[in-house]
């Protein structure tokens, strides 16, 4: 008789806790450096001598290295070791992070900004770490997680803000890239290597078609409002992405050790799931510019507007980050309680509520901020339950891909949102007092309302996501049956 293979033993509770914490960490030092970016436009825009397009590539550049590097990097985490690719995808931020702190120049700038676009695989890698380490508890390690990096997000809008009050940009651009130094070190040092892993190599050529393919999309999509929606390049760009992401779905059916297990997304109970990550990154994502916007427009110039600048805009942004982050600190517990469904809806409705008294009540400053409060509350509870879902389903070879097309469905969402957002505000303009065009306050309240009706989308597509649980489990049990401990 065959012995079957001995189980790998179960890490003790306090080693679990460790390794949580310092993952937390981790995301509280990621999510700072990714908002570390945005307050010193400005100063970059100064330094390097550029127009406002310009420095339009300083955060698309770092968004289309997104979309290529979290598959990727999730992908050969699953084939190699999770532990040893969030190593590599925080060297690489690291080094961009510095490469940013120093470039003499614009172009060499984009080249660490796009370094810095590794940062977004870290969550996927983390989460299938905690998945084969946390075990039941892995639900709440994802929340955390997740809440770490929302109140790290609006604490990096908050400090660099700050920071640059006192030191200069270099100075400024130093502390994230030591923080991602200090991390790569502990990362490799305290963080355990994971067991299990997806046979079969790498799909480069569908690698290359899914990320070429986003960036086309992607690029043409991001840049459409400033080029224009019948350029030519607009039209290429799009066009051409979406045909060559229909030729990877075409090459991955047909490749024996695909790049992305479309089998399970159809049949494994994956698909629904990432469709409402899309639709939930479309409405949280796409309306952050908007609404920080109007948080700083001067109301003595247009009417509207809360005019807050400087650290009370920033505070302003953190009330939505801290109260998103109270809500993923409870969410596993109340999915254990009433199910991740109701969970799910529960925050989608929140969320829509928040933004429809967004709509119509913003010119109090306290209920602006409460409204936020909602927001932040409501798509807390959805941003730790989805994930969740997401690597339970997974098959235990698959945890880390899957989980990147989570988040590259997120961001991909909130890029296309952006997008679109900014061609209404566009649209919907108005003279200022100084003479010069702005956004209308009817363009607002039109972001605001569609953001409702998007959250509302999400919470009857999140109504059958455990509809689909058993077949999920069906086919998690039959593919897990062919992986060898």
């Amino acid at each position: 008789m065959t012995r079957p293979p001995a189980a790998v033993p179960a890490p003790v509770p306090a080693r679990i806790t460790s390794i949580v914490g310092f993952l937390v960490v981790t995301e509280l030092a990621s999510g700072i450096t990714q908002g570390w970016i945005s307050p010193l436009l400005p100063s970059f825009i100064e330094r390097y001598g550029l127009t406002s397009a310009d420095a339009n590539w300083i955060t698309a550049s770092a968004l289309l290295s997104t979309v290529v590097c979290v598959p990727l990097l999730s992908k050969l985490g699953d084939v190699y070791g999770h532990k040893r690719l969030l190593v590599v995808a925080a060297s690489l931020v690291a080094l961009g992070s510095v490469i940013v702190a120093l470039a003499p120049s614009f172009p060499l700038l984009l080249v660490g900004r796009v370094l810095q676009g590794a940062i977004t695989a870290f969550l996927p890698l983390e989460f299938a770490i905690v998945r084969e380490r946390a075990g039941e508890r892995a639900g709440r390690a994802i929340g955390l997680l997740v809440g770490a990096l929302t109140i790290g997000g609006s604490l990096g809008l908050l400090l660099a803000g700050v920071a640059r009050q006192f030191l200069g940009l270099t100075a400024t651009l130093w502390i994230p890239a030591v923080m991602m130094i200090v991390v790569v070190l502990l990362l490799a040092r305290l963080v355990p290597e994971t067991t299990v892993r997806r046979p079969g190599g790498i799909d480069w050529p569908g690698a290359v078609l899914l990320a070429v393919g986003l960036v086309l999309f992607l690029g043409a999509v991001g840049n459409g409002s400033r080029w224009g929606w019948g350029d030519a390049r607009t039209l290429v760009g799009i066009l051409g992405g979406l045909a060559l992401l229909v030729v990877w779905g075409r090459v991955e059916n047909r490749t024996t050790h695909p790049l992305v297990p479309l089998d399970v997304l159809r049949r494994g109970g994956q698909g629904l799931p990432l469709l409402v990550a899309f639709v939930f990154g479309a409405h949280l994502f796409g309306s952050s510019a908007p609404t920080a916007v109007f948080l700083g427009t001067d109301p003595a110039a247009t009417g509207f507007g809360l005019g807050l600048t400087g650290a009370a805009l920033g505070g302003a942004l953190l009330v939505l980050g801290a109260f998103m982050f109270l809500a993923t600190t409870i969410a596993a517990r109340l999915a254990e309680r009433v199910g991740e469904t109701a969970v799910l809806v529960t925050g989608t409705l929140i969320s829509a509520v928040s933004y429809l008294l967004t709509a119509l009540l913003h010119v109090d400053a306290a209920l602006v901020l409460l409204w936020q409060a909602g927001l932040g509350f409501g798509g807390g509870l959805v941003a730790a339950t989805l994930p969740t879902i997401v690597v339970e389903r997974a098959p235990r070879d698959s945890v880390g891909i899957l989980s990147g097309l989570y988040n590259t469905a997120r961001t991909a969402a909130g890029a296309v949102a952006g997008a679109v957002f900014a061609a209404v505000m566009s649209a919907l303009v108005m003279t200022g007092s100084n003479g010069k065009a702005v956004a209308a306050e009817s363009a607002y309240v039109a972001v605001w309302c569609i953001c409702a009706g998007l959250a509302i989308v999400v919470a009857a597509l999140a109504i059958g996501v455990r509809r689909g649980a058993r077949a999920a489990g069906a086919v998690q049990a039959e593919v897990t049956a062919e992986v060898p401990a």
